[in-house]
């Protein structure tokens, strides 16, 4: 039922209006329904973009910017599933289990290495390229997360022995890069 029909059966019981198709009145009240349907379309659209589990545009990467980067190559229900997720994060979650859905819920997978002697850990991301902006959001928001006590390295390599392996260098090769083990490790093949 439109605008419309809602003022039409709101003036019938007071009988001072002919509200019949003709009448002008009704002509009035027509121009006020057609800017009411669009107001009523806004604030259905407003309503809907309120919530995380209907948000599908601009809610949705508000959404994003206040929880983490928007993530425009994903789904609309992958989209919603990772700002939950980064939402629902509670104290009780600083559990290798949980600091690995954290850093999924912000769109890194990894493996976690503890060393819990040293109250220290290494985050490996899962093979894949990460631009520096990604890599500074993804280092921005770790040490948001993670307890202030807690040292972390995040190891965004692009290489692993296999690569190192597909060059197929001979050890003068190596040698003669005149490289430290740290200049090695981060030697970009």
């Amino acid at each position: 039922m439109g605008s419309l029909d809602n003022m039409k059966r709101a003036m019938r019981p007071f009988c001072l209006y002919r509200l019949d198709l003709g009448d002008l009145v009704v002509y009035e009240l027509m121009s006020y329904a057609e800017e009411l349907d669009m107001l009523s379309e806004d604030v259905r659209i407003a309503l809907r973009e309120c919530f995380i589990s209907t948000a599908m545009d601009i809610g949705l990467t508000s959404y994003e910017t206040l929880y983490g980067a928007p993530q425009f190559d994903m789904s609309f229900d992958d989209r919603k599933e990772k700002i939950l997720s980064t939402i629902n994060i509670g104290d009780n979650d600083f559990t290798p289990g949980g600091v690995r859905d954290f850093f999924s819920s912000i769109g890194l997978e990894c493996t976690i290495q503890e060393m819990p002697q040293i109250y220290d850990m290494t985050i490996v991301p899962a093979e894949g390229y990460y631009s520096e902006s990604t890599r500074k959001y993804i280092r921005r928001m770790a040490a948001e997360f993670l307890p202030c006590h807690l040292n972390f390295t995040i190891e965004f390599r692009s290489c692993n022995w296999d690569s190192y392996d597909a060059l197929m260098y001979t050890f003068d090769k190596w040698d003669s890069l005149d490289m430290t083990w740290e200049e090695l490790d981060s030697y970009d093949v």
